[in-house]
């Protein structure tokens, strides 16, 4: 039976004196912070012409406009931070992936060829990572459509409880356990395609049971680096608060900080903990 402790061992093990594990996620966040500098300039030329006119579609003209424009950062890099990671991320969780399992079996790790063997499986990584994407998208939308519609339609309490509440610090626990319920069953499908050499089909199947069979450990080693997140989520959660009760910028700060501690610490070590919780399972 393998237990955390050898778990969080073995990933501790890894990562010293083997910088190469955070090249992936060095690469993935440096993308990620571009992303962020050029909504943080749609408002300015030349990218206004590119990105002003869908804004002023979506959300209005006064989003272009400073103070304003901050608001809207949260939500634009949450969107740039899904498709990121469904076009780069996926390839880069491969290669960590494969720089886990070369590290684990002592291997010597050829970078180049690392990267071409994700390369090469790159449509069934994209894959999985848009289904799981898309998976936890809509049921966040679904669990906020069914709370609005349940108090619009004229109810004042959800288990003595008010619209505040559930649409708030309720719905972000509810999104955030679901955010961790759904990626702790596709987590197991990237390894198992990779290193198993199975079907696109199959690696999420046997992702699905191997999560049931090793659901507590997954749920805790995919939970436990994400409450790190909380308050982050808090303070995007309402971007008007730190516009007036600091300045305009602590929201482009606060994003930069969700960046950092996303890339480099929270999807680092859930890849690397639960890479070597199937590679140790797999070879009991």
């Amino acid at each position: 039976m393998v237990s955390l402790k050898r778990v969080y061992d073995k990933t501790t093990q890894s990562i010293k004196g083997n910088p190469v594990l955070f090249l992936p996620f060095a690469i993935f966040a440096a993308f990620e912070f571009i992303t962020l500098i050029i909504i943080y300039l749609a408002p300015q030329m030349p990218l206004k012409l590119l990105l002003g006119p869908p804004i002023r579609a979506l959300w209005g003209e006064k989003f272009l406009h400073y103070p304003v424009n901050f608001i809207l950062i949260p939500k634009l890099s949450s969107l740039a931070r899904m498709g990121l990671t469904v076009i780069l991320g996926s390839f880069l969780t491969g290669v960590a992936t494969l720089l886990v399992y070369n590290l684990y079996k002592k291997t010597k790790i050829d970078l180049k060829n690392v990267f071409s063997l994700a390369l090469k499986k790159y449509v069934s990584l994209f894959a999985i990572v848009l289904l799981f994407t898309l998976l936890f998208y809509f049921l966040d939308k679904i669990t906020s459509k069914l709370l609005i519609k349940y108090f619009v339609s004229g109810h004042a309490r959800l288990l003595f409880l008010g619209p505040k509440i559930w649409l708030g610090p309720i719905l972000i626990c509810l999104n955030f356990m679901l955010a961790i319920i759904v990626q702790s069953a596709f987590i197991y499908a990237i390894p198992i395609l990779l290193i198993e050499g199975e079907t696109l089909t199959k690696a999420i199947l046997k992702s699905f049971a191997l999560f049931k069979k090793l659901f507590l450990k997954t749920i805790i080693l995919v939970g436990l680096p994400m409450l790190i997140y909380i308050p982050i989520i808090v303070l995007q959660s309402d971007s008007a608060f730190l516009i007036t009760r600091l300045f305009p910028e602590a929201v482009l700060l606060v994003a930069i900080l969700s960046l950092l501690i996303s890339s480099l610490i929270i999807d680092f070590l859930i890849t690397l903990t639960t890479t070597h919780l199937y590679l140790m399972h797999k070879d009991e």
